[in-house]
């Protein structure tokens, strides 16, 4: 198929919990008068964030179960040449990659020959939370991946912390990549002119990504069950948990039914808990992913066991 014209390429990249599926929401509003395309890809074998996408698109590519920097490069491969041979050509596609991903791999695929007859790779966008960043960046080597990769780093929830510790934020982004475009954000906010910036000039090695094996030791466990849940009980448990183990668990994120079989969005990051009620949302059981180092289900199962509500007070309700 002969395109008329290339699909402008936006790598969105950041550490779990950053605020990638937000700041790609704000940008994919900004770009609702054009055509847009979203592949979207998760750790864990279900895809929770591929269900908090809103805004102007055609269709929602998802990549699960893997990285889409080391163990799943052909479906990524396939996936775009799906996307080449959509009869309707979109202007712009949005890879959203998972917290763990090495987005320069990503973005190295786009310097293939055949992909880049069809695809031009505008920007890689580093998303960093202000709040967890300085914590994170020496136990992960993840972190430091992405913000060298980076075209433009995001400082989110920038207005959470104190000024000296952005300063300390900028310090660190500039000492491993001085030429990226440092930007700071509240709620994921960017605004699309951010984009049309000119990008410093990369090396990427091609033949890395056919070589690279999954380096990650971060583990992702899914605990799904048809329990319903008391959701006040819910949140003290996860606070009380993430305050003492928040070294461990990285993020937890899906959905839980209550008494009434209400669906709820469970979403953490660091210490910070948030349950909020979800709208035409069908669930006929409850899903939530872990994401963290050294996690084992019997433990997550004691977490949440007095949670659950039991079928008797359930059925005396």
């Amino acid at each position: 198929m002969k395109l008329s014209k290339k699909i402008n390429v936006y790598i969105i990249s950041g550490f779990l919990g950053s605020g990638k599926t937000t700041l790609l929401n704000h940008l994919l509003k900004q770009f609702n008068e054009e055509k847009n395309v979203v592949i979207e890809n998760e750790f864990g074998k279900i895809n929770i964030d591929a269900t908090l996408i809103n805004g102007a698109f055609e269709n929602v590519f998802e990549l699960t179960n893997g990285c889409i920097c080391c163990s799943i490069n052909n479906q990524l491969l396939e996936t775009l040449s799906r996307i080449v041979s959509l009869e309707n050509q979109p202007d712009n596609l949005f890879i959203e990659t998972t917290g763990i991903a090495d987005a320069g791999e990503i973005a190295a695929h786009f310097t293939s020959l055949f992909i880049a007859k069809a695809f031009d790779l505008k920007k890689i966008i580093t998303v960093v939370d202000a709040e967890n960043l300085l914590f994170y960046k020496d136990s992960n080597v993840e972190v430091e991946k992405q913000i060298v990769a980076a075209d433009c780093v995001v400082i989110n929830k920038s207005t959470l912390v104190k000024t000296e510790i952005i300063e300390n934020i900028k310090d660190f982004i500039q000492s491993i990549n001085p030429y990226t475009t440092i930007v700071l954000s509240e709620n994921g906010l960017l605004d699309r002119m951010d984009l049309a910036t000119e990008n410093s000039p990369k090396t990427f090695i091609s033949d890395a990504i056919y070589k690279s094996k999954s380096i990650h030791k971060i583990k992702t466990l899914m605990y799904e069950t048809e329990a319903l849940f008391d959701i006040q009980n819910l949140k003290y448990e996860l606070f009380r948990n993430l305050y003492l183990y928040y070294h461990q668990i990285y993020r937890i994120k899906g959905y839980v039914l209550n008494s009434k079989k209400e669906v709820f969005l469970v979403q953490t990051t660091g210490k910070t808990v948030e349950i909020n009620p979800v709208e035409n949302q069908k669930m006929t059981k409850s899903q939530l992913v872990f994401i963290g180092k050294e996690l084992e289900l019997k433990s997550i199962e004691r977490l949440l066991k007095s949670s659950i509500i039991k079928k008797k007070k359930f059925q005396s309700v």
